[in-house]
């Protein structure tokens, strides 16, 4: 369902390709918010490595796969 979502926006909105290359910048933020957030949680957390290790990755995966979406999108749109 999201998916047909932004396939309309691309094609319905982005002739000039300024919504791909937004959402990658977003994505692109967003993915750094996420590293510093990791690093500080890292660093001030009481909790042992691997459940540190758990939670940096349930948070990350999700926004990687976005992340990998927008930068494959914009790829595409490229060729």
């Amino acid at each position: 369902m999201i998916t047909k979502a932004f396939i309309w926006l691309e094609t319905r909105l982005d002739e000039g390709m300024w919504v791909r290359r937004a959402y990658l910048v977003i994505a692109t933020l967003m993915l750094w918010r996420i590293t510093e957030w990791a690093m500080m949680f890292a660093q001030t957390s009481k909790l042992t490595g691997t459940e540190i290790g758990v939670i940096i990755g349930a948070v990350s995966v999700p926004a990687s796969a976005v992340a990998k979406f927008a930068f494959d999108s914009y790829q595409e749109s490229r060729k």
